[in-house]
C-alpha cells in the first residue's frame, strides 16, 4: 500500500489510480476541491453509504484525517455544482483501468477462467418524475438503466466488467450491442435479449450466447431431436432447428439449439444457446449463473449509495452510477489483494467500522477466522411454551381473548 501506518480509508483511497488522470485543464479556475479530491470524497461517500451531500460536508468538517486527503472542507452546494460538470468521461477511464487492475490480479491468483464467461442484464433506477423529466418512459415513471456485464471468475466470483449507462426508455437489446463483442467469450442473458436478426448475427459471427426465450418463441422446424437422460426427470427437451414465433413472419436462418428444463422450484426454463459442444444438463447448469448478476443488482442497492441518487441532471446521474461501480470494483480489489477469507460485504463492512482507524487494525480484523464450530440453531424438538404478556410495570396489558 502507498500510505503507511494510517487510517483504512487513506489506505482505500490510496487504491484509486488517479495519478494516471492528471489533467491541468479540470483544475483550470478551481479553488477549492481539485478533481482528485473530488473523485475521493464521492469514493469516500459510497464506502461510507452517507446518504446527502450535506452529510458529506458533516463528515469531512468532522474529520481532519479525510480533510488532508481530500485537501480542503467544502460545502454540500459546492459539491452538487461539482459533480453536476465533472466529465464523466474520466470516471468512466477510471473505471475500466480498476477493471484491468482487477484482471491482472486475478490472472496473478489464476482465477481467469480459460473460457471468458460473461452474464449481461440491466437494472432500472427510479427517478423523480418531476425532477428528471428528462428520462421520461411513461406518464407516471421515469428512470434510468444501468446495462451490464458481469464477468465470472474461475472461483464463482464475479464483478462488473462493463457497464452502460442509458434513459429508461432504451430496450436490453439496444445495450446489447455494446457488451456482446468478444466472440471467444459466452454470454447468458434473459428473455430482454431474445432479437432473432441479432442471434443469427451471434451464430454468423460464432459468439456463444444462451437466452432464455420464451414459450411463443418455438422451433419453426426441427432438424434433430436429441433423446434427454433418463435419470434426469427435469431435462424435458434437446433439439436444434430454426426458432420464430406466431407473430414473426420471418424466423431464424440460422439453427440454434433449445434445451429445456425444471429448475427445483417446478418453473419451466426454455434456453436458446449456440454452445452445441455442451450437453443438455451442463447447459442447463450454466444458465444457473444467470441469477449472479439478479444478486449483484440488490448487493449494490442494499449496500452502496447507488439506487438514491444526490442529484437528478443527466451528468450527475452518469458520475452517481460510474462512483457507485468504481466503488464495488474498489473493495473487490481489496478483498482478492489480501486474500481476505470474507465475502465482498463482510470486506465492506469492515471498512465501514474501521474507517478512521488503523489500517494495520482492519487487516487483523479482515484476516480473522471464526474461533469455533458452533452447532447453529437447533431445531426444538418440542413446540415453545406459549408467552404470557406482562406489564412489567410500564404497559397497559389485555389478555387475549381464547380462539374458538
Amino acid at each position: 500500500m502507498s500510505v503507511p501506518d494510517s487510517t483504512t480509508i487513506r489506505q482505500c483511497l490510496s487504491l484509486l489510480p488517479l495519478a494516471d488522470f492528471a489533467a491541468p485543464f479540470l483544475d483550470h479556475h478551481v479553488r477549492k476541491l481539485q478533481s482528485a479530491g473530488l473523485i475521493k470524497v464521492f469514493i469516500a461517500a459510497q464506502l461510507g453509504h452517507w446518504d446527502s451531500l450535506r452529510r458529506i460536508q458533516l463528515e469531512l468538517e468532522a474529520d481532519s484525517t479525510l480533510q488532508q486527503e481530500v485537501g480542503c472542507t467544502v460545502s454540500a452546494s459546492q459539491l452538487c455544482r461539482r459533480i453536476e460538470d465533472f466529465p464523466s468521461c474520466v470516471l468512466e477511464a477510471l473505471c475500466h483501468a480498476g477493471i484491468s487492475r482487477i484482471r491482472q490480479t486475478a490472472a496473478s491468483h489464476k482465477k481467469l477462467p480459460k473460457e471468458p464467461l460473461f452474464i449481461v442484464d440491466s437494472t432500472n433506477l427510479r427517478l423523480p418524475h418531476q425532477l428528471a423529466d428528462w428520462t421520461y418512459v411513461t406518464k407516471h415513471r421515469s428512470g434510468v438503466k444501468v446495462h451490464t456485464r458481469l464477468a465470472v471468475l474461475s472461483d464463482g466470483s464475479s464483478f462488473p466488467d462493463r457497464i452502460v449507462p442509458s434513459t429508461g426508455k432504451v430496450s436490453d437489446y439496444e445495450g446489447s450491442g455494446l457488451l456482446v463483442v468478444d466472440p471467444n467469450a459466452t454470454y447468458i442473458m434473459d428473455r430482454g435479449y431474445v432479437s432473432y436478426k441479432r442471434m443469427d448475427q451471434w451464430l454468423v459471427q460464432k459468439c456463444r450466447f444462451l437466452i432464455r426465450v420464451k414459450e411463443r418463441h418455438q422451433l419453426r422446424q426441427v432438424l434433430e431431436e436429441y433423446p434427454t437422460d433418463p435419470s434426469d426427470p427435469n431435462l424435458l427437451r434437446d433439439a436444434i432447428g430454426y426458432l420464430g414465433s406466431p407473430s414473426s413472419s420471418v424466423p431464424m436462418e440460422h439453427p440454434v439449439r433449445i434445451v429445456e428444463f425444471h429448475d427445483e422450484q417446478g418453473r419451466l426454463y426454455r434456453i436458446a444457446t449456440s454452445r452445441f459442444d455442451l450437453s443438455a444438463r451442463e447447459v442447463a447448469d450454466l444458465y444457473r449463473q444467470r441469477w449472479q448478476i439478479e444478486l449483484f443488482f440488490k448487493w449494490m442497492k442494499q449496500h452502496l449509495k447507488f439506487a438514491k441518487l444526490y442529484s437528478y441532471k443527466p451528468q450527475a446521474v452518469w458520475n452517481h452510477i460510474l462512483l457507485a461501480m468504481i466503488a464495488y470494483n474498489l473493495v473487490f480489489l481489496l478483498r482478492m489483494q489480501t486474500r481476505a477469507p470474507k465475502t465482498t460485504w463482510e470486506v465492506l463492512r469492515l471498512i465501514r467500522v474501521y474507517a478512521f482507524r488503523s489500517w494495520n487494525a482492519f487487516l487483523e480484523a479482515l484476516s480473522k477466522r471464526p474461533s469455533g464450530k458452533t452447532k447453529g440453531r437447533q431445531k426444538r424438538k418440542d413446540p415453545p411454551k406459549p408467552l404470557k404478556p406482562e406489564s412489567c410495570g410500564v404497559a397497559i396489558v389485555q389478555q387475549p381473548k381464547k380462539q374458538a
